[in-house]
């Protein structure tokens, strides 16, 4: 008996909305009724790698029908207006006009998520201009645009000017847009909850970018403006989840209201930088120190370093094994249950940015050994200066440790396991674990 086909339309579409547009269009084959509704269908998701088949098609020919099926599927659907279009394909010179038409048809007063992810392996590529209405649409609550081969312009006239009350989250990574135009689509964006910017191309003109808005709960930041951003300014009072990277050229940071973030990657190597961040995030509960962190924090001196007094989880990607600096972070987070080391994929090639730098064992054991932290774990561990001398310390002060996870190579692992398992220990429950690992080095 087939129950499903005695549900109202409604159901049915909502079902559908679920599932990729290529499989919902399968059902196609069942019945008129079924073949209605997948023209009738309000949310669209198209990937190429879906109709990708090696025994049959080249990579063009896949691509070009893709893209047929894609304008089929459009040129049909006349109502009801289209709620989600989401596209993911590879781009040649003769697709530019294609996809800008593919968002002027899926433009309308409905259109509630736009999200287009654009590749190319040619340089050549031209860039697929964003039509003006996109940043009008006033019933947009998500966009994403992602790929070099997106182009953001200026509005073509007075009257097509920003205006996206309803949009929530706006991701732009690794496109290019027309001077000033970020800050003043920003400024335009009254409910943004989460906001993705990554390697935003501007031309040479040196610019500010403001992100000062007290609904924004996620900011995700990446930077390669090169000497383009002379001020980023950045005032967020809602804010709860932050990761950012930037480089050393930026002229000026401004950081203000980050007192509810609760999670946060940093990944910078300006020190001054760095530590106007550090202030601001105090109260944090996770942190994550990235791979540029560790050429400037193991510098500062132990007094400009705040206190973390709500951090529970740390993570600091490090080159070698900096016990000072691994021991200074400690002493900053009296509540501290998990800490995490990472050693970067590079570590072969590279060498101790701070090689003078000697640990002399602390006069005071960092509080959170003796009370709170119970988990470390190092991850692509290598032998460096002070390791040794970190392991037999924290094992005899970690009084609540419970588990020393070590990811070692499996070209240094010979003896060293046994090694450690002779290091006397304060905790009873205290376990060490070894995860044999081969690594590329790359």
């Amino acid at each position: 008996m087939d129950m499903i086909s005695d549900l109202p339309d409604c159901i049915l579409l909502h079902i559908l909305s679920f599932l990729p547009t290529k499989t919902a269009f399968l059902t196609a084959v069942l019945s008129r009724r079924w073949t209605h509704l997948c023209h009738d269908l309000q949310h669209l998701y198209f990937d190429q790698n879906q109709f990708r088949n090696r025994n049959t098609w080249s990579d063009f020919s896949a691509k070009k029908r893709f893209l047929d099926i894609v304008n089929w599927i459009l040129s049909r659907h006349k109502a009801p207006p289209i709620r989600t279009f989401r596209l993911t394909c590879d781009l040649n010179q003769s697709d530019e006009y294609t996809l800008e038409w593919f968002i002027r048809k899926v433009l309308g007063p409905n259109l509630e998520e736009l999200n287009l992810q654009l590749s190319s392996i040619l340089c050549s590529v031209a860039r697929v201009a964003i039509p003006n209405g996109v940043f009008s649409c006033t019933s947009l609550v998500t966009l994403r645009l992602n790929g070099v081969h997106v182009r953001i312009p200026s509005p073509s006239a007075p009257s097509c000017r920003y205006h996206l009350p309803s949009l929530k989250t706006l991701q732009l990574y690794d496109v290019k847009i027309s001077d000033g135009n970020l800050e003043e689509i920003l400024s335009h964006c009254t409910a943004l909850e989460t906001l993705i910017l990554g390697y935003v191309r501007q031309s040479s003109v040196k610019v500010q970018l403001s992100i000062c808005f007290p609904s924004l709960k996620s900011l995700h930041f990446k930077s390669f403006y090169s000497d383009a951003l002379r001020l980023l300014v950045i005032d967020t009072p809602s804010l709860k989840r932050l990761d950012i990277q930037v480089e050393l050229w930026f002229h000026e940071i401004r950081v203000r209201n980050l007192h509810n973030v609760e999670d946060a990657r940093i990944n910078i190597s300006k020190q001054s930088f760095l530590l106007e961040f550090l202030v601001e995030l105090c109260r944090i509960r996770i942190l994550e120190l990235g791979f540029s962190v560790f050429y400037c924090l193991p510098e500062v001196p132990p007094h400009r370093i705040p206190e973390f007094t709500c951090l529970h989880t740390l993570e600091l990607t490090v080159r070698c094994f900096d016990t000072r600096y691994i021991m200074n972070m400690l002493q900053k987070c009296p509540m501290l249950k998990l800490l995490a080391i990472v050693f970067t994929a590079r570590q072969y090639i590279l060498e101790d940015p701070h090689p003078s730098r000697k640990w002399d064992h602390s006069v005071k054991v960092p509080t959170c050994l003796a009370s709170h932290l119970k988990v470390i774990k190092i991850k692509r561990y290598f032998e460096s200066r002070d390791d040794r001398d970190f392991f037999a310390y924290v094992l005899q002060h970690g009084l609540v440790l419970e588990s020393l996870d070590i990811q070692v190579d499996d070209t240094r692992s010979k003896g060293f396991p046994e090694e450690l398992s002779f290091l006397p220990r304060s905790s009873k429950a205290c376990q060490i674990n070894f995860a044999i690992c081969t690594y590329n080095g790359g």
